[in-house]
């Protein structure tokens, strides 16, 4: 008896040795993070407002941390498809994802069956920031204003097109629709891109897009902005009225964050969450998200964990205001 008591001691022993040694090894490496490139997938095609913010985030994590960052744009199926890749890689902090107010709001009201929970399957690590979007037309389009459009629409009854290529730009023309009784029609697109080729290519009349998307393409003369779904005037484009103007009460506004698969260990999103806050201070990083017309609010991971769920509710709104049925 006391020699099998000894043998299980001497078991016992070894093994709190090997946990010890074994979780000293995993701190050790959490501590000396990043290791290899990180690789951070957007769920939208290249051009939007959330490929831009992340491309110039990637940028600021490789200057910081002498590590390559990885941007993969896998677009689809507003956001979902980019969204469950991220949330099935591996929880080690080298998958990362931009989130957005589609991803992980909107796309719970939008769908019956959703396959991942923004609360449940990721951890949602920081905000970038908030921002509304615009509605475009083709330079020299005769609709060249927010009463005309209206105006347009109602003289054409299911002659007037919209395109949407994510949930921002879907609930800001059927809030519009709702708001101002004008009749325009949806046509979905996969991408962006997709998009302004047919807006530039008449085969529909007009975009909500997000500032940062819009920009280029207003400052270049190839689109004519005709109002923003903010509550305030763009600050590059104060001719540019507020929809709200016309419409007391029209406002639409989305986010772009960071998150990670869940279960990804704390000591990493805490790295996470301080390299994004500290980016927002940062002057070249904050020049360009100043130029793109965001918003920016830092966050700790326990308030943004907080403004995830407020966003699914507020979009819970959005959606029944516009009479949008689940698919």
């Amino acid at each position: 008896m006391t020699r099998i008591s000894f043998c299980i001691g001497e078991f016992a022993r070894a093994l709190l040795a090997l946990t010890l040694l074994t979780g000293s090894g995993l701190a050790a490496a959490q501590s000396n993070y990043p290791t290899k490139p990180i690789r951070i997938i957007v769920p939208f095609g290249p051009g939007g407002s959330g490929d831009i913010v992340t491309r110039t985030f990637g940028q600021f994590i490789e200057t910081l941390t002498k590590q390559s960052v990885v941007i993969e744009n896998k677009p689809g199926a507003n956001g979902i498809i980019g969204t469950e890749l991220a949330k099935n890689a591996p929880a080690d902090g080298y998958t990362l994802m931009l989130s957005s107010n589609s991803t992980h709001a909107a796309n719970v009201s939008l769908y019956k069956k959703l396959p991942y929970d923004p609360i449940r399957d990721f951890e949602n690590i920081g905000l970038f920031g908030t921002l509304g979007s615009v509605a475009v037309v083709p330079q020299g389009s005769p609709i060249n204003s927010i009463a005309t459009l209206v105006n347009t629409a109602k003289t054409n009854p299911s002659k007037v097109f919209y395109g949407h290529y994510n949930s921002a730009s879907l609930m800001a023309a059927e809030l519009f629709r709702v708001k101002t009784g004008a009749p325009i029609t949806g046509v979905s697109y996969k991408s962006i891109a997709n998009a302004i080729t047919d807006l530039i290519g008449g085969q529909i009349q007009v975009v909500f897009l997000e500032y940062a998307s819009g920009a280029s393409h207003i400052e270049g003369g190839r689109l004519t902005a005709l109002g923003v779904t903010g509550g305030q005037r763009h600050r590059t484009w104060t001719n540019v009225p507020t929809i709200g103007e016309s419409y007391p009460g029209f406002e639409l506004t989305a986010f772009l964050a960071l998150s990670a698969p869940a279960k990804t260990p704390p000591e990493i999103l805490d790295t996470l969450n301080g390299w994004l806050n500290k980016a927002l201070t940062d002057p070249v990083m904050k020049a360009r998200l100043d130029q793109l017309g965001m918003t920016t609010r830092p966050m700790t991971r326990d308030e943004m964990r907080r403004y995830v769920q407020q966003e699914i509710d507020r979009w819970v709104t959005y959606t029944k205001a516009a009479g949008i049925e689940p698919q």
